[in-house]
């Protein structure tokens, strides 16, 4: 223990004050920059999973049009199929509410509208929002409503700003959410 002890001062001796700064802070360097490595690996592994679980998620709600669809009939009964029944709309709205909720992007009074197609089995609600928020929210708002409601269609986005040095925008966000009508 001693001759260790010994060693270290005739290095400290050798480095001077100026050395043994420059030591600490290389080990410190070292230090941070493998802990936030380690650190990011893991929260990128997080993120990889969860992607994963939503991308499979989304691939099980979605229509497989190479199924046990061989008649034309059978065909158009899942085409059909695809589109939710009105009657869950108060749902679609929630979770159209709850992505703006997530992103904390705050919804003014929207409007809606039901349109009933030619074909009288589907329709449409035209919902217009006008919202406030960052560009980032907005567009992360708009792709969680498109990702979550499979049956949405974004029809129209429009963007103003009072001033360049503002934060926030305006936006007007128009979507038609299909349903199906006999269900």
């Amino acid at each position: 223990m001693n001759r260790f002890l010994w060693v270290a001062s005739q290095w400290m001796k050798n480095l001077g004050l100026p050395g043994i700064a420059g030591v600490l802070l290389l080990f410190f360097s070292l230090a941070g920059y493998l802990s936030l490595t380690f650190w990011e690996k893991s929260k990128m592994e997080v993120l990889t999973q969860d992607e994963a679980a939503e991308r499979k998620r989304l691939d099980m709600s979605r229509l497989n049009p190479a199924g046990d669809v061989s008649t034309p009939g059978a065909q158009l009964h899942a085409f059909y199929g695809f589109f939710p029944a009105r009657q869950k709309a108060p749902g679609l709205f929630k979770t159209i509410y709850g992505a703006a909720h997530e992103e904390s992007i705050r919804l003014e009074q929207g409007e809606y509208k039901f349109n009933l197609g030619k074909s009288g089995r589907i329709g449409s609600y035209q919902v217009n929002l006008p919202v406030k928020g960052s560009y980032i929210q907005i567009r992360k708002f708009i792709v969680k409503v498109l990702n979550s409601v499979p049956s949405a269609a974004l029809e129209e986005v429009s963007f103003k700003r009072d001033a360049i040095s503002k934060g926030e925008l305006e936006a007007k966000i128009r979507f038609s959410i299909y349903m199906n009508v006999i269900r």
